[in-house]
């Protein structure tokens, strides 16, 4: 039995790769809300940051900030386009069912929790038939907090795994917010290299552990 009982995942650029949805979605919705639309390399590198929706949106026109009725116009357009055209552009990186099968069979628990809309998530967790293997989804929704946060995991993670020790808890993430909410909460980390975080950002944190594929998750799990 692993020594990691329960592993908290990202979604974006760790289970699955969402960078073609995510960049088609900001334009269409940028171009549907008549703003001016952000180019490719824009998108691609706020991509990177691993930064909640409204946030991205700010870095992409910080015009935005100043005006909540076209923020929330942006924000409801952008969901939309992303459970009708974006999901069928995400899929799960090679190897992810498998990973999460194996660490499913091992008796530890898997957790998903990202700064995106739990809606997509569910749908393209179910398209994808790995809902079987996740046990808890934490995302975008009204009154939790966002990653880097670390009341997310100390509110509504911990709690529910209080007869666990901080040591068999693993936060796996591509970008800098994974491992900063990791340090913050004082559990291991492992940075997906694989994703879409920034190497030379990342691997400053300093995070216990680092993976170039997903396929390489389970024997991390089960090593301790």
């Amino acid at each position: 039995m692993s020594g990691f009982k329960v592993v908290v995942f990202d979604y974006d650029g760790t289970l699955f790769d969402t960078r073609p949805a995510i960049v088609h979605c900001i334009q269409r919705a940028f171009a549907a809300c008549g703003r001016p639309i952000p180019t490719l390399e824009a998108v691609a590198s706020t991509v990177k940051t691993g930064l909640p929706l409204q946030e991205t949106f700010f870095a992409l026109d910080e015009t935005v900030r100043a005006n909540r009725t076209t923020l929330n116009e942006l924000v409801i357009t952008y969901r939309k386009l992303y459970l009708d055209e974006g999901t069928p552009l995400s899929k799960p990186f090679a190897g992810a069912k498998n990973a999460l099968q194996q660490i499913h069979a091992c008796g530890a628990k898997c957790v998903i929790v990202s700064n995106k809309g739990i809606a997509a998530i569910r749908r393209s967790l179910d398209q994808s038939q790995l809902s079987s293997f996740v046990e808890l989804v934490l995302a975008d929704e009204p009154g939790l907090p966002k990653k880097p946060n670390p009341a997310i995991l100390m509110d509504h993670i911990l709690p529910r795994y209080r007869q666990l020790q901080m040591e068999q808890i693993l936060v796996v993430g591509d970008t800098e917010v994974d491992i900063l909410l990791a340090k913050r909460t004082g559990i291991s980390c492992c940075w997906a290299s694989y994703g879409y975080g920034v190497t030379e950002r990342c691997r400053k944190l300093a995070p216990e552990h680092e993976i170039s594929s997903i396929a390489d998750l389970p024997a991390l799990v089960r090593c301790r």
